[in-house]
């Protein structure tokens, strides 16, 4: 009877520090759980953030975009004012020297 009160003892002991161990096991569990809520909390800060620098990225992106098409629109409406004047400026020498011409004979027929 002692010796079974013994074994008892024993392993009511034994039980003990298995329990102890395994409470010691779920607190390092749970502070371990609490600090990967954390790390995700802050992954979704850091993510929210990236999100919105993107937005604010693409929108300069598209403005830009934008800006780009306008300015070769101007460009190109440039260019063409750019040829009419160069046209226009040829045909008026033309003019020139086609009207020098006639007073050079004119000139030449009146002495």
């Amino acid at each position: 009877m002692k010796l079974t009160e013994t074994r008892l003892d024993d392993e009511k002991k034994q039980l003990r520090v298995s329990l102890d161990d395994a409470g010691n096991q779920l607190i390092k569990t749970e502070l371990l759980r609490q600090s990967l809520e954390g790390d995700i909390q802050r992954m979704k800060l850091v993510m929210n953030e990236k999100e919105t620098e993107n937005q604010l990225l693409s929108s300069r992106a598209e403005n830009l975009t934008r800006q780009i098409h306008d300015l070769e629109n101007k460009t190109h409406s440039l260019t063409t004012t750019v040829d009419k004047l160069n046209m226009t400026l040829t045909k008026a020498e033309q003019q020139e020297s086609a009207h020098k011409n006639q007073v050079s004979i004119h000139v030449d027929t009146v002495m």
